[in-house]
């Protein structure tokens, strides 16, 4: 796995190799650098934990297919919505090989497979993928915190729900967010307080 780290206007992306196959998880920035990074390698897809500007900006630079969750699909084109306004999102709908996935949808990965855990609460077709013990979180779950539920299409009730259910997910998965540092489920079921609080909420 290699992360290319945010920065002032982009989100964290990763990219996911096993053999001689990749993933990019939300490809916003470094594109040179995404591409010395596959070294030959095959990109299968572009997988998107959803369709906020700055997760998503380099989404028209593949001919590959692109996995988001269809209550997210509308929100690439929505630029009052998804950041981009008042600017044009750079990519064109009719060059975009767009896939939609759905919850514990499992996508193929050489002779494996990553999982689609839907996280609505975010937005609401916010998804994580699963694989190997490493969650991408998008902007549902942080080290210390998560993500926000005041933008267009956000719940704070989804989100709580969210959360709470990734926290059943076991310790040792290590948490790749969009933003932030990385994390493990076991601190965060310990010591992020939107979790502590919420799950106390739930046991009363």
């Amino acid at each position: 796995m290699q992360q290319f780290k945010e920065n002032e206007t982009f989100a964290h992306s990763y990219l996911l190799c096993r053999f001689d196959t990749c993933y990019l998880i939300d490809p916003s920035h470094d594109l040179e650098a995404m591409h010395q990074a596959l070294n030959g390698r095959t990109l299968a897809g572009i997988l998107l934990t959803h369709a906020h500007f700055d997760h998503i900006d380099l989404i028209g630079e593949f001919e590959i297919p692109i996995y988001i969750h269809l209550d997210d699909a509308y929100l690439l084109f929505e630029d009052q919505y998804n950041g981009y306004a008042p600017h044009a999102h750079p990519y064109k709908r009719k060059n975009l090989d767009l896939k939609f996935i759905t919850n514990q949808q499992k996508i193929p990965f050489a002779d494996q497979y990553i999982e689609v855990i839907h996280t609505p609460g975010h937005t609401k077709g916010s998804v994580c993928f699963l694989y190997d013990f490493k969650l991408f979180t998008g902007d549902t779950l942080f080290k210390g915190s998560v993500g926000r539920h005041d933008l267009y299409s956000g719940s704070l009730t989804e989100l709580r729900k969210s959360v709470l259910h990734l926290g059943d997910l076991p310790g040792n998965t290590k948490i790749y967010p969009g933003h932030d540092e990385s994390s493990t489920m076991r601190f965060e079921t310990k010591n992020n307080p939107f979790y502590v609080k919420w799950l106390k909420q739930t046991t009363k």
